[in-house]
């Protein structure tokens, strides 16, 4: 079962997707926190401790959200937030017409828990959340 209140790291550069996605998560119940770019994220999740992050891949560089994901699964840095369940949400679909081609298992890091494109749907975030969450 899903505890009421769970709390939601968003981390993306992005001030109108961060806005529109706190929203949706504190419409269904979610307590948000937010983030401007992947150190901004690394020291709110050890400060914050969220049960879920949604993180953008392209902020300041092209891999940031790589990078971040990878540090989290991996580093001794974040051994007690290490087993956060991680979305990937970006728009390199909507831009480029496919999804980014990189994929960081091919060079060894550690991917995420889910990978959503941009423009996401409310109903499909929440759903995959929940499911991510009750596992």
């Amino acid at each position: 079962m899903i505890k009421t209140r769970t709390k939601i790291l968003v981390v993306d550069d992005d001030p109108d997707f961060r806005e529109a996605i706190t929203v949706i998560l504190q419409s269904a119940g979610h307590k948000t926190v937010e983030a401007v770019n992947a150190a901004d994220g690394a020291g709110k999740l050890l400060a914050e401790r969220p049960d879920l992050v949604l993180l953008d891949i392209m902020m300041d560089n092209l891999f940031d959200g790589y990078s971040l994901c990878h540090a989290i699964k991996t580093a001794k840095e974040f051994e007690s937030v290490r087993n956060t369940p991680i979305i990937f949400v970006s728009a390199v679909k909507t831009i480029a017409g496919s999804r980014f081609g990189f994929k960081g298992e091919d060079v060894g890091l550690t991917g995420p828990d889910d990978y959503m494109d941009k423009p996401v749907k409310a109903a499909e975030l929440l759903a995959r959340i929940n499911r991510i969450l009750a596992k």
